[in-house]
């Protein structure tokens, strides 16, 4: 059975940019949150390394 939906190839312009847009958004989003949490283990890691006296 042939599908009906329609997909992005049939979207109007205007629902296309708005949806490149909010996926834009949403990949910034999750690449901040990525970076945050990378910083917050390095921190924790170089605390951690300075505090047992393995470090300088």
């Amino acid at each position: 059975m042939p599908r009906t939906e329609l997909g992005p190839a049939h979207w109007a312009p205007e629902a296309r940019a708005a949806f490149l847009r909010r996926r834009r958004f949403r990949n910034r989003l999750l690449l901040a949150a990525l970076c945050g949490f990378c910083l917050v283990i390095y921190a924790i890691v170089l605390v951690r390394l300075h505090e047992f006296g393995t470090m300088w």
